[in-house]
């Protein structure tokens, strides 16, 4: 008989799945932007509370405690609340339950390519729009966005915020006017790195008013719980129960979750490991500022991301990496860049002093 299984894996010929660096080393990881502060220590006591039945039973309670705790705490209903393994599932939920083969997806440019993977083992065109470069700033391109928007109509558009690998936020009030003005696309507002700014949008209304708006969020980076895989996010009932459809069977493991929930209960930790990150990004900003040459851009988020002119970013990376720090390029138009993770206090003294005799012998 002849074989027909050419016809079920043609079409995936080309298409290939995301993965992240390999890496061995557990120090100076300042390339996948995980918080190297490390989680409140309430959640390692959390382990001390775990039984036999948290293991071999499912939870099958009428209530979720951490759908309970992030109502509690964001002052969300739990109608509106939804958790996943990580961000990432929840982004691959979304694109997956709201999206059909042919479909137009919207993403930002520079962006995470994840979401390209998404879509095209999806099978989805993909556009683009830009986040564009000024002097002193990485910024949404506003005109750019709403052009897209109205000549395209994607199905879904995804807006990071704050962006990724830039480190930019969009203001509340364009945030509002974009997602109000397109009803017919879904908005995917990607909120990773949310808790390294002061946050001041209404979430609640903006759920309560807009039927094409979800809000994705995680406890892999402001909370330093990266490898729970504890995703959440908020979005009208109706959308959540269309997203239902794609999320884990069975709820996240309660282990998890106690974990989540003492993060979600030591403000005073995360507040002052978050005020000591803030410090050490801006002192990091300031003395390289004043390499020529070098600008690092102002960031909303746990990392910077920095302009080289006439500096051979590959080789600045090396030359990190040979004395133990991990740090990413990107490619950029004209230049390259550099993305660095803002690691503790001693971590990013050190990586100060070798980037000050690194970037004078790296000229291109």
């Amino acid at each position: 008989m002849e074989r027909k299984s050419a016809e079920i894996t043609e079409r995936y010929r080309g298409i290939t799945r995301y993965a992240g660096v390999p890496t061995e080393q557990n120090t100076g990881r300042l390339h996948y932007n995980e918080n190297i502060y490390g989680p409140s220590p309430r959640c390692l006591e959390t382990l001390k509370e775990t039984t036999p039945e948290d293991l071999c039973l499912y939870e099958s309670g009428s209530r979720d405690d951490l759908v309970d705790a992030l109502s509690e705490k964001f002052g969300i209903p739990a109608e509106n609340i939804f958790l996943g393994n990580g961000s990432a599932e929840n982004l691959r939920s979304m694109m997956s339950i709201f999206t059909k083969a042919g479909d137009t997806v919207l993403l930002p440019d520079p962006g995470w390519s994840y979401y390209t993977g998404l879509a095209d083992c999806r099978f989805l065109r993909v556009e683009r729009f830009p986040i564009k470069e000024t002097e002193d700033a990485c910024v949404f391109d506003l005109d750019a966005l709403e052009n897209a928007l109205d000549t395209l109509r994607p199905a879904l558009t995804v807006i990071a915020n704050p962006a990724m690998p830039t480190g930019n936020g969009m203001d509340d009030a364009t945030l509002e006017d974009i997602v109000k003005n397109h009803p017919g696309t879904l908005f995917i507002i990607d909120e990773a790195y949310f808790g390294f700014k002061k946050y001041t949008l209404d979430v609640k209304r903006m759920i309560d008013t807009y039927d094409n708006v979800i809000f994705s969020r995680t406890f892999s980076k402001y909370y330093g719980l990266a490898n729970l895989r504890v995703g959440y996010g908020f979005c009208c009932e109706a959308l959540k129960k269309i997203l239902w459809l794609d999320l884990p069977l069975h709820r996240l493991p309660h282990v998890c979750k106690r974990m989540a929930i003492a993060a979600l209960r030591d403000d005073e930790y995360y507040g002052r490991v978050t005020a000591e990150l803030i410090a050490s990004r801006e002192r990091f900003r300031r003395i390289l500022n004043d390499v020529p040459g070098i600008y690092v851009y102002p960031s909303d988020a746990n990392f910077v991301y920095i302009r080289l002119r006439g500096y051979d970013a590959v080789k600045i990376r090396e030359e990190a990496a040979k004395n133990g720090y991990l740090i990413r390029v990107f490619d950029g138009n004209p230049e390259k860049h550099l993305r660095v993770t803002i690691g503790t206090k001693d971590v990013m003294e050190g990586l100060t002093e070798l980037l000050l005799t690194v970037i004078p012998a790296a000229r291109s």
